[in-house]
């Protein structure tokens, strides 16, 4: 009797434990001027980051490694944008960086395991699936990428900046911050996470619009595997940020061997 009343106790602890988890890195926002807050922020940053992608890319692809010129401000002045709705947001809604995608795991192999796995799905992807999604449209464009090869200073430089502003920043803001957001504007309900997660993928694939119609469908489908380890992993991004940091260092570490 005693056995099954200590049970049933640990359960209901077990229970509590949960549901405190679940609220620490799910936020939720029922103050109707908050979910405006949301929706205007959402707005604003989606608008003004695809706006200073397009610029970028547009007219000043060739001069991201040029650290006195337009392209190399634009890509950080979008990084500065993306941060301020990012901390406004945080500051305003009081959500902490646990709602955010940086709680603590319980064990620190968990992520590097899931990394692995993240890691080669996306490999396969790019594989399997970018050669088929290119057929409908041309290559991304790698051009302005070109001034890395034999350059070790400028590859360490751009490494430091790709790990910070892509594997970091895009996964904290588009990733963490954005289903989060879209996850309370659509209800906070069983299928919000998930609907949530396909739009934030859809956004991926939109902001890397520069690549081509089967550039912004590779990095859709990568969008949605990041998305779905966030929501499978108890909205954690530490996996994501080492996948996505590890992808790209192979990616610029190729065009420095060309």
């Amino acid at each position: 009797m005693k056995s099954l009343i200590f049970l049933f106790f640990k359960s209901g602890q077990n229970g509590i434990t949960d549901l405190h988890k679940e609220k620490l890195v799910r936020p939720d926002e029922e103050e109707p001027e908050n979910r405006v807050l949301l929706m205007i922020s959402i707005i604003i940053l989606l608008a003004g980051s695809f706006a200073l992608r397009y610029v970028g890319h547009t007219y000043f692809a060739d001069e991201f490694f040029e650290f006195d010129s337009p392209g190399f401000w634009l890509l950080i002045g979008n990084v500065l944008f993306s941060l301020g709705i990012l901390f406004f947001n945080k500051k305003a809604l009081g959500w902490t960086w646990s709602q955010l995608g940086l709680s603590r795991p319980k064990n620190w192999w968990e992520p590097l395991i899931v990394t692995v796995a993240v890691f080669a799905a996306v490999i396969l992807i790019i594989i399997f699936l970018q050669p088929i999604f290119t057929q409908w449209g041309s290559d991304p464009n790698v051009d302005h990428l070109m001034v890395l090869r034999g350059n070790l200073p400028l590859l360490l430089i751009s490494l430091v900046i790709v790990w910070i502003t892509s594997a970091l920043i895009t996964n904290l803001v588009f990733m963490a911050f954005l289903i989060n957001s879209l996850d309370i504007l659509l209800g906070r309900n069983q299928w919000s996470p998930w609907v949530a997660m396909i739009l934030s993928a859809l956004t991926f694939g939109l902001m890397h619009a520069w690549q081509g119609f089967g550039g912004m469908l590779t990095t859709a489908t990568i969008g949605l595997v990041f998305g779905s380890v966030f929501l499978l992993n108890n909205r954690r991004i530490w996996a994501i940020i080492l996948a996505h940091g590890l992808i790209d260092m192979l990616s610029l570490y190729s065009i420095y061997n060309m």
